[in-house]
């Protein structure tokens, strides 16, 4: 720039600073398909387990024994997330939460495998899942547990 000369500037021309988006893709017929049997599956299990698995768990763990959890489960957890090659319909992998418990687990992913409401994505078989069951159920009893692979 030059001493004394103003900036010269060009005007913006309209239609450039908005962004030029494309429509989404639609599902296809074989996905399609899973979300429909996952929405009857996650209606059945929300009837029958109509409060959180893990609300209990976490006021053992947070030392607060007497608190019961009585939050009604809203979501289901993956235990072993989509994106991670868990499976949406496999019963086994599945929990039903509150929303408190689901961002809590999402957050705090070590502290949520310690307590066997999460695993990761190599602990994708039945003698996991059922280890992960085990942890679960040893907190539920206010016994402090963790599944045999944690190190930490």
């Amino acid at each position: 720039m030059k001493r004394g000369k103003p900036l010269r500037r060009t005007p913006l021309k309209r239609g450039d600073s908005q962004l030029k988006r494309s429509p989404l893709n639609n599902r296809s017929k074989k996905m399609s398909d899973k979300y429909v049997e996952r929405r009857s599956l996650v209606k059945e299990l929300l009837s029958d387990q109509p409060y959180c698995e893990a609300c209990l768990i976490f006021a053992v763990k947070d030392g607060k024994p007497g608190v019961i959890g009585v939050n009604h489960s809203m979501d289901i957890h993956e235990l072993v997330n989509r994106s991670q090659g868990g499976s949406i319909l496999q019963r086994i992998n599945l929990l039903a939460v509150c929303r408190p418990c689901h961002t809590r687990i999402t957050v705090n992913p070590k502290e949520a495998e310690l307590l066997g409401l999460h695993l990761e994505s190599w602990c994708n078989t039945d003698q996991h899942f059922h280890e992960a069951k085990r942890v679960r159920n040893e907190w539920k009893n206010g016994t402090a547990a963790k599944p045999y692979w944690f190190s930490n």
